[in-house]
Protein backbone atom coordinates (compact mmCIF):
# COMPACT_ATOMS: atom_id res chain seq x y z
CA UNK A 1 0.00 0.00 0.00
CA UNK A 2 1.16 3.52 -0.80
CA UNK A 3 2.43 5.09 2.50
CA UNK A 4 0.67 8.41 1.88
CA UNK A 5 -2.64 6.68 1.21
CA UNK A 6 -2.25 4.51 4.34
CA UNK A 7 -1.62 7.59 6.50
CA UNK A 8 -4.70 9.27 5.00
CA UNK A 9 -6.74 6.16 5.79
CA UNK A 10 -5.48 6.19 9.37
CA UNK A 11 -6.42 9.85 9.86
CA UNK A 12 -9.81 9.24 8.29
CA UNK A 13 -10.48 6.34 10.71
CA UNK A 14 -9.36 8.49 13.63
CA UNK A 15 -11.64 11.32 12.43
CA UNK A 16 -14.61 8.96 12.15
CA UNK A 17 -13.87 7.68 15.63
CA UNK A 18 -14.02 11.24 16.96
CA UNK A 19 -17.37 11.78 15.24
CA UNK A 20 -18.61 8.60 16.87
CA UNK A 21 -17.72 9.88 20.32
CA UNK A 22 -19.53 13.11 19.65
CA UNK A 23 -22.68 11.14 18.73
CA UNK A 24 -22.40 8.76 21.67
CA UNK A 25 -25.46 10.23 23.39
CA UNK A 26 -27.56 8.54 20.71
CA UNK A 27 -26.29 5.05 21.53
CA UNK A 28 -27.46 2.49 24.04
CA UNK A 29 -25.85 2.72 27.47
CA UNK A 30 -26.10 -0.99 28.12
CA UNK A 31 -22.88 -2.70 27.07
CA UNK A 32 -23.30 -6.14 25.52
CA UNK A 33 -20.22 -8.19 26.28
CA UNK A 34 -19.01 -10.82 23.83
CA UNK A 35 -19.04 -13.43 26.57
CA UNK A 36 -21.49 -15.72 28.26
CA UNK A 37 -24.40 -14.22 30.15
CA UNK A 38 -23.16 -15.84 33.35
CA UNK A 39 -26.23 -18.08 33.33
CA UNK A 40 -24.88 -20.93 31.25
CA UNK A 41 -21.73 -22.26 29.63
CA UNK A 42 -21.39 -22.64 25.88
CA UNK A 43 -19.39 -23.99 22.95
CA UNK A 44 -18.50 -21.79 19.98
CA UNK A 45 -17.47 -22.93 16.51
CA UNK A 46 -16.29 -20.43 13.93
CA UNK A 47 -14.25 -19.73 10.84
CA UNK A 48 -12.45 -16.52 9.91
CA UNK A 49 -10.55 -15.22 6.90
CA UNK A 50 -7.78 -12.64 7.45
CA UNK A 51 -6.10 -10.91 4.52
CA UNK A 52 -2.64 -10.63 6.14
CA UNK A 53 -0.81 -11.33 9.41
CA UNK A 54 0.58 -8.30 11.25
CA UNK A 55 2.07 -8.13 14.72
CA UNK A 56 2.93 -4.79 16.33
CA UNK A 57 2.42 -3.16 12.95
CA UNK A 58 4.98 -5.34 11.20
CA UNK A 59 4.69 -8.07 8.61
CA UNK A 60 6.81 -9.97 6.13
CA UNK A 61 7.12 -8.59 2.61
CA UNK A 62 5.01 -11.54 1.50
CA UNK A 63 1.34 -11.42 2.56
CA UNK A 64 0.09 -14.17 4.87
CA UNK A 65 -3.66 -14.59 4.25
CA UNK A 66 -5.17 -17.13 6.65
CA UNK A 67 -8.36 -19.15 6.76
CA UNK A 68 -8.80 -20.10 10.41
CA UNK A 69 -11.40 -22.50 11.83
CA UNK A 70 -11.73 -22.46 15.63
CA UNK A 71 -13.57 -24.05 18.51
CA UNK A 72 -13.96 -22.71 22.04
CA UNK A 73 -15.57 -23.60 25.35
CA UNK A 74 -16.58 -20.75 27.65
CA UNK A 75 -17.69 -21.59 31.18
CA UNK A 76 -20.30 -19.36 32.80
CA UNK A 77 -17.76 -18.47 35.50
CA UNK A 78 -15.55 -16.73 32.90
CA UNK A 79 -12.96 -19.45 32.33
CA UNK A 80 -12.40 -20.43 28.71
CA UNK A 81 -10.28 -22.57 26.42
CA UNK A 82 -10.05 -22.30 22.66
CA UNK A 83 -8.04 -23.68 19.82
CA UNK A 84 -7.60 -22.80 16.16
CA UNK A 85 -5.45 -23.55 13.15
CA UNK A 86 -4.57 -21.17 10.36
CA UNK A 87 -4.36 -22.35 6.77
CA UNK A 88 -2.14 -20.22 4.54
CA UNK A 89 -4.09 -19.62 1.33
CA UNK A 90 -1.23 -18.46 -0.91
CA UNK A 91 -1.43 -20.46 -4.14
CA UNK A 92 2.21 -21.55 -4.17
CA UNK A 93 2.53 -22.13 -0.40
CA UNK A 94 -0.84 -23.49 0.68
CA UNK A 95 -0.41 -25.26 4.02
CA UNK A 96 -1.44 -25.34 7.67
CA UNK A 97 0.86 -22.58 8.86
CA UNK A 98 -0.07 -22.11 12.52
CA UNK A 99 -1.83 -23.92 15.35
CA UNK A 100 -2.61 -22.33 18.68
CA UNK A 101 -4.39 -23.18 21.90
CA UNK A 102 -5.38 -20.65 24.59
CA UNK A 103 -6.84 -20.78 28.07
CA UNK A 104 -7.77 -17.97 30.40
CA UNK A 105 -10.33 -16.09 32.42
CA UNK A 106 -12.48 -13.03 31.66
CA UNK A 107 -14.17 -10.96 34.35
CA UNK A 108 -16.97 -8.43 33.82
CA UNK A 109 -18.74 -6.42 36.48
CA UNK A 110 -20.76 -3.27 35.86
CA UNK A 111 -18.49 -1.03 33.76
CA UNK A 112 -15.24 -2.84 34.58
CA UNK A 113 -13.63 -5.71 32.70
CA UNK A 114 -10.37 -7.61 33.00
CA UNK A 115 -8.85 -10.87 31.92
CA UNK A 116 -5.82 -13.12 31.68
CA UNK A 117 -4.87 -15.69 29.05
CA UNK A 118 -2.00 -17.96 28.05
CA UNK A 119 -1.50 -18.96 24.40
CA UNK A 120 0.78 -21.63 22.97
CA UNK A 121 1.77 -21.33 19.29
CA UNK A 122 3.04 -23.97 16.89
CA UNK A 123 4.18 -22.53 13.55
CA UNK A 124 5.14 -24.40 10.41
CA UNK A 125 8.87 -24.69 9.83
CA UNK A 126 8.27 -22.82 6.57
CA UNK A 127 6.20 -20.04 8.12
CA UNK A 128 7.28 -16.46 7.49
CA UNK A 129 4.67 -14.95 9.84
CA UNK A 130 6.19 -12.09 11.83
CA UNK A 131 5.46 -13.84 15.15
CA UNK A 132 6.62 -17.27 14.04
CA UNK A 133 9.64 -17.51 16.37
CA UNK A 134 7.40 -16.90 19.41
CA UNK A 135 6.11 -20.03 21.13
CA UNK A 136 4.21 -18.74 24.18
CA UNK A 137 2.23 -15.56 24.86
CA UNK A 138 0.96 -14.44 28.28
CA UNK A 139 -1.61 -11.64 28.11
CA UNK A 140 -3.55 -9.56 30.66
CA UNK A 141 -5.89 -6.61 30.25
CA UNK A 142 -8.15 -4.28 32.20
CA UNK A 143 -10.68 -1.74 31.02
CA UNK A 144 -13.37 0.63 32.18
CA UNK A 145 -16.41 1.88 30.31
CA UNK A 146 -17.03 5.58 30.94
CA UNK A 147 -20.23 5.33 28.86
CA UNK A 148 -19.03 7.84 26.27
CA UNK A 149 -15.72 5.99 25.83
CA UNK A 150 -14.14 2.65 26.72
CA UNK A 151 -10.51 2.71 27.87
CA UNK A 152 -8.35 -0.43 27.99
CA UNK A 153 -4.76 -1.14 28.91
CA UNK A 154 -2.95 -4.43 28.44
CA UNK A 155 0.36 -6.04 29.16
CA UNK A 156 1.92 -9.20 27.78
CA UNK A 157 5.03 -11.34 27.70
CA UNK A 158 6.19 -13.19 24.60
CA UNK A 159 8.58 -16.12 24.86
CA UNK A 160 10.88 -17.36 22.13
CA UNK A 161 14.63 -17.98 22.66
CA UNK A 162 14.47 -14.77 24.68
CA UNK A 163 11.50 -13.00 26.25
CA UNK A 164 9.74 -9.78 25.26
CA UNK A 165 7.46 -7.44 27.15
CA UNK A 166 4.64 -5.42 25.58
CA UNK A 167 2.25 -2.72 26.79
CA UNK A 168 -0.75 -1.35 24.96
CA UNK A 169 -3.53 1.19 25.31
CA UNK A 170 -6.86 1.41 23.49
CA UNK A 171 -9.89 3.68 23.36
CA UNK A 172 -13.10 2.61 21.66
CA UNK A 173 -16.82 3.13 21.62
CA UNK A 174 -19.56 0.70 20.56
CA UNK A 175 -22.68 1.78 18.70
CA UNK A 176 -25.77 -0.43 18.72
CA UNK A 177 -28.60 -0.76 16.26
CA UNK A 178 -31.35 -3.08 15.00
CA UNK A 179 -32.51 -3.91 18.53
CA UNK A 180 -28.93 -4.47 19.68
CA UNK A 181 -28.31 -7.08 16.99
CA UNK A 182 -25.82 -4.82 15.23
CA UNK A 183 -22.62 -3.53 16.87
CA UNK A 184 -20.12 -1.15 15.29
CA UNK A 185 -16.95 -0.46 17.26
CA UNK A 186 -14.27 1.98 16.06
CA UNK A 187 -11.04 1.96 18.08
CA UNK A 188 -7.54 3.39 18.19
CA UNK A 189 -4.50 1.65 19.69
CA UNK A 190 -0.93 2.27 20.76
CA UNK A 191 1.50 -0.63 21.16
CA UNK A 192 4.96 -0.57 22.75
CA UNK A 193 7.48 -3.24 23.60
CA UNK A 194 10.80 -4.96 23.01
CA UNK A 195 11.73 -6.92 19.89
CA UNK A 196 13.81 -9.98 20.67
CA UNK A 197 11.24 -12.07 18.77
CA UNK A 198 11.76 -9.80 15.76
CA UNK A 199 15.50 -10.35 15.72
CA UNK A 200 14.96 -14.12 15.75
CA UNK A 201 12.37 -13.82 12.99
CA UNK A 202 14.72 -11.70 10.90
CA UNK A 203 17.60 -14.15 11.39
CA UNK A 204 15.67 -17.38 10.86
CA UNK A 205 12.55 -16.69 8.80
CA UNK A 206 12.35 -13.37 6.99
CA UNK A 207 12.02 -13.46 3.21
CA UNK A 208 13.03 -9.78 3.29
CA UNK A 209 16.55 -10.57 4.48
CA UNK A 210 16.87 -13.58 2.20
CA UNK A 211 17.61 -15.71 5.25
CA UNK A 212 14.16 -17.06 5.94
CA UNK A 213 12.46 -20.35 5.33
CA UNK A 214 9.64 -18.85 3.33
CA UNK A 215 9.50 -18.02 -0.37
CA UNK A 216 12.67 -16.21 -1.37
CA UNK A 217 14.62 -17.55 1.61
CA UNK A 218 17.45 -20.05 1.67
CA UNK A 219 15.76 -22.61 3.94
CA UNK A 220 18.50 -22.11 6.52
CA UNK A 221 19.16 -19.53 9.23
CA UNK A 222 21.52 -16.68 8.46
CA UNK A 223 24.13 -16.21 11.14
CA UNK A 224 25.17 -12.86 9.69
CA UNK A 225 21.80 -11.09 9.84
CA UNK A 226 20.35 -9.71 13.06
CA UNK A 227 18.61 -6.66 14.45
CA UNK A 228 20.30 -4.35 16.96
CA UNK A 229 18.89 -2.93 20.24
CA UNK A 230 16.10 -5.52 20.36
CA UNK A 231 15.82 -5.17 24.15
CA UNK A 232 15.02 -1.47 23.92
CA UNK A 233 11.46 -0.75 25.06
CA UNK A 234 9.78 1.70 22.68
CA UNK A 235 6.56 2.52 20.84
CA UNK A 236 6.14 0.03 17.99
CA UNK A 237 2.98 1.10 16.18
CA UNK A 238 -0.28 3.04 16.13
CA UNK A 239 -3.46 1.41 14.86
CA UNK A 240 -7.01 2.36 13.90
CA UNK A 241 -9.65 -0.33 13.67
CA UNK A 242 -13.36 -0.70 13.00
CA UNK A 243 -15.32 -3.85 13.78
CA UNK A 244 -18.86 -4.72 12.72
CA UNK A 245 -20.81 -7.59 14.32
CA UNK A 246 -24.32 -8.75 13.49
CA UNK A 247 -26.05 -11.31 15.70
CA UNK A 248 -28.84 -13.52 14.38
CA UNK A 249 -30.04 -15.85 17.11
CA UNK A 250 -27.03 -18.08 17.86
CA UNK A 251 -25.05 -17.00 14.82
CA UNK A 252 -22.67 -14.03 14.66
CA UNK A 253 -21.33 -12.48 11.47
CA UNK A 254 -18.39 -10.17 11.84
CA UNK A 255 -15.98 -8.10 9.80
CA UNK A 256 -13.14 -5.73 10.66
CA UNK A 257 -10.58 -3.49 9.01
CA UNK A 258 -7.31 -2.38 10.60
CA UNK A 259 -4.81 0.30 9.61
CA UNK A 260 -1.35 0.09 11.24
CA UNK A 261 1.47 2.64 11.23
CA UNK A 262 4.72 1.08 12.53
CA UNK A 263 7.31 3.42 14.05
CA UNK A 264 10.89 3.24 15.33
CA UNK A 265 12.49 1.08 12.63
CA UNK A 266 15.10 -1.47 13.63
CA UNK A 267 18.75 -1.34 12.65
CA UNK A 268 19.68 -4.47 10.70
CA UNK A 269 23.22 -5.81 10.90
CA UNK A 270 24.38 -7.96 7.98
CA UNK A 271 27.68 -9.33 6.77
CA UNK A 272 28.07 -6.27 4.54
CA UNK A 273 27.18 -3.58 7.12
CA UNK A 274 24.19 -2.06 8.90
CA UNK A 275 21.01 -0.63 7.43
CA UNK A 276 17.80 0.85 8.86
CA UNK A 277 14.74 -1.17 7.96
CA UNK A 278 12.11 0.46 5.80
CA UNK A 279 8.76 0.41 7.59
CA UNK A 280 5.55 0.63 5.56
CA UNK A 281 2.04 1.40 6.81
CA UNK A 282 -0.06 -1.75 6.77
CA UNK A 283 -3.69 -2.67 6.27
CA UNK A 284 -5.60 -5.90 6.65
CA UNK A 285 -9.21 -6.97 6.88
CA UNK A 286 -10.99 -9.91 8.37
CA UNK A 287 -14.40 -11.51 8.13
CA UNK A 288 -16.02 -14.59 9.60
CA UNK A 289 -18.96 -16.40 11.12
CA UNK A 290 -19.45 -18.04 14.52
CA UNK A 291 -22.03 -20.46 15.87
CA UNK A 292 -22.90 -20.82 19.56
CA UNK A 293 -24.01 -24.25 20.78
Amino acid sequence: MNPKKAVKHFYFAFFMFGIGLALSAQTFKNIIKDSTSGEKSEFRIGIRYTSDYLFMGRSDSLPAPYLSPSIAYIHKSGFFVNTSLSYLTLKEQARIDMFKVSAGYDFYKNNFESGLSLTQFVFSEESFAIQSEMSTYLYAYAGYDFNFIMFNIDGSFGFSEKSDVFLGAEINHTFYGLNNKLRITPAVYLNAGTQNYYSEYYTNRSSQSGSGKGKGGQNSPSTGTQTIETQKFQVLDYEADIQVIYKLNKIKFYASATWAIPVNPSTISTATGTVTEELQPGFYWSTGIRFTL
